[in-house]
Formats: C-alpha cells, sequence, structure tokens
C-alpha cells in the first residue's frame, strides 16, 4: 500500500507538529566524512543550518528539533496558521518576497521593493494564496531544500535530482520525539536566534 503524501496526513489550515525526513539521491552524501572519496562534507550542516534559521525568521514554521546525517536529514515542525493569519497585507507580502523574489530560490533572502510589495498587497487572489503558503511546511520544505540541492550540486559538479521525496508523520505519530522536544523551539518566529543546537546530529 502506498505511503499517503504529507498533504493527505494533515491539514496544512490547521496548527500541527510533523516530522519530515529529507533523503539524497544518487548516493549523494549530505554531511560528514565520504569514506569512499575521504571527502569531508561537515559544513553542510552550517549550510543548512543557517537557511533554516532564516526561513524560520519569515514563515510561520517552527523548527522544533532537527538532524542532519550523512546522506539524509530529520526535521520536526510546527506550522502556525494562527500567526500568519495576523499578519498585515504588506507583512505577509514583505515575508513573501524576501524569499520568492522571483523565479528562482536565491540562497539569501531578499530586500523587496516598495513596488513590488505594492503590487502583490493590490493582489487580493495572489496574496491569499501566498499567506497560506507562508504556513505551509510543504512550502517550507522548498524554500529549505532547493537552494542547497543547487549549491551541493555546484560543488560536486554535476546536474539533476539532488533530494528524493521527503517523507512526513504527523503529531499523532510523534509521541515519543515530541516528549523529547517538550516546548522548546530552536528556530522560531518567536525567539531571538542565539540558539544553541540542542539536536542530536551524526555523520
Amino acid at each position: 500500500m502506498p505511503r499517503p503524501q504529507r498533504r493527505e496526513q494533515f491539514d496544512s489550515g490547521e496548527v500541527g507538529i510533523v516530522h519530515v525526513v529529507q533523503r539524497c539521491v544518487r548516493r549523494a552524501f549530505l554531511a560528514g566524512v565520504d569514506h569512499a572519496t575521504g571527502k569531508d562534507f561537515s559544513f553542510r550542516k552550517e549550510w543548512i543550518r543557517r537557511r533554516m534559521e532564516a526561513l524560520a525568521s519569515v514563515f510561520a514554521v517552527d523548527v522544533l528539533s532537527y538532524a542532519i546525517m550523512s546522506n539524509h536529514m530529520h526535521q520536526i515542525l510546527r506550522n502556525r496558521p494562527d500567526v500568519c493569519a495576523q499578519w498585515s497585507d504588506e507583512e505577509v507580502a514583505i515575508r513573501w518576497l524576501r524569499v520568492f523574489p522571483g523565479r528562482r530560490l536565491e540562497e539569501h533572502l531578499a530586500e523587496p521593493t516598495e513596488n513590488d510589495v505594492q503590487m502583490l498587497v493590490r493582489n487580493k487572489e495572489r496574496l491569499a494564496e501566498v499567506r497560506s503558503r507562508l504556513s505551509d511546511i510543504s512550502w517550507f520544505m522548498r524554500a529549505l531544500a532547493e537552494p542547497i540541492a543547487r549549491m551541493a550540486n555546484k560543488q560536486d559538479e554535476c546536474t539533476g535530482r539532488f533530494w528524493g521525496s521527503s517523507d512526513g508523520a504527523t503529531h499523532q505519530t510523534l509521541t515519543l520525539e515530541c516528549r523529547c522536544v517538550g516546548s522548546s523551539c530552536l528556530f522560531s518566529r518567536f525567539r531571538d536566534r542565539e540558539h544553541s543546537h540542542a539536536a542530536a546530529s551524526a555523520t
């Protein structure tokens, strides 16, 4: 029986906690030392950490815990559509355009122009769409994965897919993980950015 997709397991319009597993393909190495080649990719953990931290400052998604392994990573994420609903139209536009300034996702957050912000604010249908996406874990993962894949492919001097499809489990199957996490947030729009990496990571 095929595994249900993440969107079939939880309602992105409601607050929920999801365990996401993102895996590499084609024997790609994500982090740590590749014993077959001797190359050390540990620095990629910092790529991912910084990207997660930046995105958590924009999206209404909290990173409760994460672990970066040799060929995959785990994240426990909480979406907050209730918070996103309280943002003004201008704030929604600014946040969206910081991550998606054009057709291509960039490594760093952008600084949108006032003209771009107002154009999006005036497009009410589009604005409602991006408001919902700012609390959607699937869009958070897309914004995280695409730039990392592009940088890794450039470094590996290859093209094609770097990530496989991501798997997700809802809070109903996360009893053990959530007991460990408690009410803490590593990266959250509510908190300052001076966090220690309390999650386990291994190579």
